[in-house]
C-alpha cells in the first residue's frame, strides 16, 4: 500500500490488472514520498518522468525535460492554471469542460482528447478493489495525453458512494433532516469523502439544497426539510464535510450543490414542469444555495428540466442550466458566486456554455468542436481557467492515484457501517404507541406489506443494488426467536387470529424522478391498508413501518394501527438492523418529523407548491415525534 513518511525515496509499486471490464492493464507507478521539509507533496506518476530541483522533486507532465511553470507545486493554483492555459490550443480548452458519463468509455477520450470530467455510474460499480483500480486506469490514460492533465471522477452520491459495490450507505437526506442534526450529516459527509478519497472519486453531485415545499414532487425524498433554516444548516455541514473545510484542497470531494435556484417547487408536483416562484418565495429558496456559497462549494449545479418563469429573460423558456438569467444574472452577478457552474445532464451543451455554464454535464466528444465554433476565446479561457484551478487546488496534478489494497480494506469499514447505523437509528420517528410490551414477545410474528421483503427501497434509485442487502422482513426474522411468517391478503383467518403481533410495511419502491405511485396518488396502497383492516379485525396487535419518501396520507393506516413507525429511507448498508433493534427496545427513538404529513389529497392539492408549512391543520406537523427510550410500552 501506499505509506506516508518516507522522504526523497522513488520507489516502484505494481497495481494490479484492472480486470476484464476495463481490459488487461498494469503498469509500474514512480512513487516519490513528501516530506515536511518546504512542503513537498507526495508525487505518483505512471508516465511522467520525475525532476529533481534543489534538492525538490516535480512531475513533468509534459516530459519536456524542463520544469514549467504549471508543473510547480510551490506556486498558486491560478499562477500555475494561468501558465497551462497559455500552452493550450483551443479544442484542448474546451476538452476540459466535458463531462462525459462512463458508459463505455473509449480510451482515446483520455489520451488523445484529455477530457476534463467523467461521471461514473455502473462503470465503476465493482468491488472497491476494482473499483479503484478503474478509477486509476483512466487516470494513467490522462496522465499520458499531451499536457497530463488528470481527470475529475464525479458520482450522484447523495447518500454515500452509492455507484460502488461495498461502500457504506446511509439514510437519504429527508430522513437525514428527521435527526435535526448538523453535526450528524457533518460527520457522515466527512466519511463519505474519505471513502471517495479511497476509490479516486473527486466530485459529487450533492448535498441537495432543494427546499421540500411540494409533496408530490418524486424528488423529494433527496431534501433534507421544508424548514428553510434546518436546510441551510444541513447542507453547510454537508459542504464543509465533503469539501474538508471551507476552501478546496487536497484532501477535498468536489461538490455540486443541486438544483439551483432551488427546484423544490414543481407545477403541479411533476418533475420538469416549471419552477414556481413569487418575490417572496424566491429569497427563502435561494437561502440554501447562498449558504453553500459561503461555505465554499466549489461547484453549483442549475436544474436540467425547468424552466423558471417568474425569473424572465430566456428563463421563461430555457431550462435553468441553459438559462443565462439563471446563471449569470442571479447567479454570478447577484449571488457573486465565482466558483464551477456544473451544468445537469442535458443536450444543449453550447445554449448552456453561452448562457454562463462551465462544465457541461452529459456533453460527448462531438460537441468540442461545436463549442470551438460557438464559444468566443476569451469565454473559453475565462471557463477552462476556473477547471484548471480547481484541479491544482484538489491536488490532482501530483497525484491523481489510489492504492485498491487500501480502498479494499478502507471503504466500507466497521466504523463508517456503525456511523450509518447511528444515522438510520436517530432518524426514525414514532407517530403512535399504543402497542404494549415488545413484538418479540408475542409469539409469532406476521410481517407483510409492498416493502417488507423489499431491501431496495431503503435508499432511493441513486445507486448500484446491493443484492446482498437486508429487508426488514430478513431483519426481522433474524431476530426473532417466535416464528416470522408472510403476512399475505390469501392467508387463512385463522392462522391470522393465531399470531402474536403483524408487523406492515407501507412506502413506494425505490425511485428517483418520478413517483412509483404517480404524482398525483400520495394515499396508501389498497392492498396495504386491506392486510391493516383484517389485523384490526382479528384484534392482532399491529405495527405499520413507513417507509416514507414523501409526505403519504397517513390518515386510515394510523387508525387501523396500534403503533406507526416513519423510517423515511434509511439507508440499505444499516437501515433495517436500526429498525429491528428500535422495535426490539434496544435504543431509544427520537426522529421529528422534517415535513408536514397532510390528513388528505385535498390538503395536498391546496397548499402551494412554492411555501412551506403551509398545510392548515396536518395530520402530524413539522417537528412532531413521539420520544421514548424504549418501545416497550407497558
Amino acid at each position: 500500500m501506499l505509506r506516508k513518511g518516507m522522504v526523497g525515496v522513488i520507489v516502484f509499486l505494481m497495481f494490479a490488472s484492472v480486470g476484464a471490464a476495463a481490459g488487461s492493464f498494469s503498469e509500474d507507478f514512480t512513487i516519490h514520498y513528501g516530506g515536511e521539509e518546504q512542503g513537498q507533496p507526495t508525487l505518483i506518476s505512471w508516465q511522467a518522468p520525475l525532476l529533481e530541483i534543489d534538492g525538490l522533486v516535480f512531475k513533468d507532465l509534459n516530459r519536456n525535460g524542463v520544469l514549467d511553470r504549471y508543473e510547480d507545486w510551490r506556486l498558486a493554483p491560478r499562477e500555475r492554471a494561468l501558465d497551462l492555459l497559455g500552452k493550450m490550443e483551443l479544442e484542448e480548452k474546451i476538452a476540459q469542460m466535458i463531462h462525459i458519463t462512463l458508459y463505455s468509455p473509449q480510451d482515446k477520450w483520455f489520451s488523445e482528447q484529455n477530457v476534463g470530467f467523467a461521471l461514473a455510474y455502473n462503470y465503476l460499480a465493482e468491488e472497491p478493489r476494482q473499483a479503484a483500480q478503474m478509477a486509476n486506469r483512466l487516470q494513467m490514460l490522462s496522465e499520458s495525453s499531451r499536457w497530463g492533465i488528470p481527470l475529475v471522477i464525479s458520482m450522484d452520491a447523495i447518500m454515500g458512494v452509492s455507484w460502488v459495490k461495498g461502500t457504506t450507505l446511509y439514510p437519504d437526506q429527508l430522513g437525514l433532516g428527521a435527526t435535526r442534526d448538523p453535526e450528524l450529516v457533518r460527520r457522515l459527509s466527512d466519511m463519505q469523502r474519505k471513502e471517495m478519497l479511497a476509490l479516486g472519486v473527486r466530485m459529487t453531485m450533492s448535498p441537495i439544497a432543494d427546499l421540500a415545499t411540494e409533496p408530490r414532487w418524486g424528488r423529494f425524498q433527496e431534501c433534507f426539510s421544508e424548514d428553510v433554516d434546518l436546510v441551510v444548516q444541513m447542507v453547510t455541514a454537508a459542504v464543509e464535510g465533503l469539501q474538508a473545510g471551507s476552501e478546496l484542497n487536497p484532501q477535498s470531494i468536489l461538490v455540486s450543490v443541486k438544483h439551483f435556484p432551488g427546484s423544490g417547487p414543481q407545477q403541479d408536483g411533476w418533475d420538469g414542469n416549471p419552477l414556481v416562484f413569487d418575490e417572496g418565495s424566491l429569497s427563502i429558496h435561494l437561502r440554501p444555495f447562498e449558504a453553500a456559497i459561503a461555505a465554499g462549494a466549489g461547484s453549483i449545479m442549475p436544474y436540467g428540466y425547468s424552466t423558471v418563469p417568474y425569473l424572465g429573460g430566456d428563463a421563461v423558456e430555457r431550462t435553468a442550466h441553459e438559462s443565462r438569467t439563471v446563471m449569470t444574472e442571479l447567479l454570478r452577478e447577484k449571488l457573486g458566486y465565482d466558483g464551477l457552474i456544473q451544468t445537469d445532464w442535458g443536450l444543449k451543451h453550447l445554449d448552456a456554455a453561452l448562457a454562463g455554464a462551465d462544465v457541461l454535464g452529459g456533453a460527448g466528444i462531438r460537441e468540442i468542436q461545436r463549442l470551438a465554433g460557438g464559444l468566443a476565446l476569451e469565454q473559453v479561457d475565462e471557463k477552462v481557467l476556473r477547471i484548471l484551478e480547481t484541479k491544482f487546488k484538489l491536488g490532482l496534478f501530483e497525484n491523481p492515484y489510489v492504492d485498491p489494497d487500501y480502498a479494499a480494506e478502507f471503504v466500507g469499514n466497521e466504523e463508517h457501517l456503525a456511523l450509518a447505523y447511528e444515522a438510520a437509528a436517530r432518524s426514525l420517528t414514532l407517530l403512535k404507541h399504543d402497542f404494549s410490551g415488545s413484538p418479540f414477545e408475542k409469539g409469532t410474528i406476521l410481517v407483510g406489506g409492498s416493502l417488507a421483503d423489499d431491501a431496495d427501497a431503503l435508499n432511493s434509485g441513486w445507486k448500484v443494488t446491493r443484492e446482498t442487502a437486508t429487508s426488514i422482513f430478513q431483519a426481522i426474522a433474524a431476530a426473532a426467536d417466535s416464528p416470522v411468517i408472510a403476512f399475505t391478503a390469501e392467508m387463512p383467518q385463522e392462522q391470522l387470529e393465531a399470531a402474536g403481533c403483524a408487523i406492515v410495511v407501507v412506502g413506494e419502491p425505490a425511485s428517483t424522478h418520478q413517483p412509483p405511485w404517480g404524482v398525483d396518488n400520495l394515499e396508501i396502497p389498497a392492498e396495504d391498508l386491506e392486510l391493516l383492516r383484517r389485523a384490526k379485525a382479528a384484534e392482532l396487535p399491529t405495527i405499520s413501518i413507513v417507509v416514507l419518501s414523501r409526505p403519504y396520507v397517513l390518515t386510515e393506516l394510523v387508525e387501523l394501527s396500534d403503533a406507526v413507525l416513519v423510517v423515511y429511507r434509511p439507508g440499505v448498508s444499516k437501515g433495517a438492523e436500526a429498525i429491528v433493534d428500535a422495535l426490539a427496545g434496544r435504543l431509544p427513538i427520537g426522529g421529528r418529523l422534517p415535513v408536514q404529513l397532510p390528513r388528505s389529497m385535498e390538503q395536498v392539492r391546496n397548499q402551494r407548491e412554492d411555501l412551506g408549512l403551509d398545510i392548515s391543520d396536518p395530520l402530524y406537523d413539522l417537528g412532531y415525534g413521539i420520544k421514548v427510550d424504549s418501545f416497550h410500552k407497558e
